[in-house]
């Protein structure tokens, strides 16, 4: 098993406060570190906590491998704790990391103080529902762009032209085309994208990234959902709390997957106030 040194950014508060643990932030699938530089910034100065956004194995500017599922991308978290000499952390995740940060919990629970939950259960849902209502359109938005793009385009006029098509669209569109321009590449000719989406989506067809739901944990951890999530029901919160009695839920009304960028002022108050024991 090689594991992967994560690349990773880094925002520490002017002020920090004594003694804080550190927060860790996951993206999901697809994403990465740099659609969260605003976010980590906030939550860095609202909490007075250093503040460590990750590029997971096969996203963004961290290696990739052939081998890639949650367990893995959980061991190359476990191993940025140690080269990084974070005992106690918390973790904020987003959609299907939200398992990795969790199956670190059951392994090191000593290493965690808290975690937030981003509009996503424990496990993830590797349901062929799932799949196709939740995880394959993402895929196939972003794949559109490539039969776009004039090829006689540069890189530079092929990521404004798709910014420039950001600045019409909502805060949760604006943000996912960021992320597009972001992500383009272009090589010999034909534009691609730095993530290999299509390795990605296989591995997750295959089952690479479902993991048996198992254990249960008595850390406090906080769900935040967009009302009405398909991806966290009430039933699914029901289950949730079988196996992890100190969990809590907050909806975030009229917003979407995305929410910690459509509200996300409302969310680093709530994530603050979490973290302080106020929630």
């Amino acid at each position: 098993m090689e594991l992967i040194s994560l690349a990773y950014d880094v925002y520490v508060p002017n002020d920090m406060e004594e003694n804080a643990n550190p927060i860790i932030l996951l993206h999901g699938l697809f994403w990465n570190k740099y659609m969260y530089r605003d976010l980590g910034k906030a939550i860095c100065n609202e909490t007075k906590r250093k503040v460590y956004c990750l590029d997971l194995r096969n996203h963004g500017e961290s290696a990739s491998s052939e081998e890639c599922d949650s367990y893995l991308m959980a061991e190359d978290v476990k191993m940025f704790l140690r080269d990084h000499n974070l005992e106690k952390v918390v973790f904020i995740t987003h959609s299907f990391s939200s398992t990795i940060a969790y199956l670190i919990a059951l392994d090191i629970p000593h290493a965690i103080e808290k975690m937030v939950v981003i509009d996503h259960p424990p496990f993830t849902d590797h349901t062929k529902k799932n799949f196709e209502e939740n995880v394959y359109p993402q895929f196939a938005a972003q794949s559109r762009f490539l039969k776009t793009l004039d090829p006689h385009m540069t890189l530079a006029q092929a990521k404004q032209k798709i910014l420039d098509l950001a600045k019409m669209g909502t805060k949760s569109q604006k943000f996912f085309l960021t992320k597009v321009a972001y992500d383009l590449d272009k090589k010999n000719g034909k534009f691609q994208w730095k993530t290999d989406h299509q390795f990605l989506i296989d591995r997750y067809r295959e089952g690479g990234f479902w993991s048996t739901p198992r254990g249960s944990s008595d850390h406090e951890i906080l769900f935040i959902r967009s009302k009405d999530s398909p991806r966290l029901t009430d039933t699914k919160f029901e289950a949730v709390l079988k196996h992890n009695p100190n969990a809590k839920l907050v909806d975030f009304e009229d917003t979407t997957h995305l929410l910690m960028f459509e509200k996300a002022e409302e969310f680093v108050k709530t994530v603050s106030q979490f973290l302080a024991g106020k929630h």
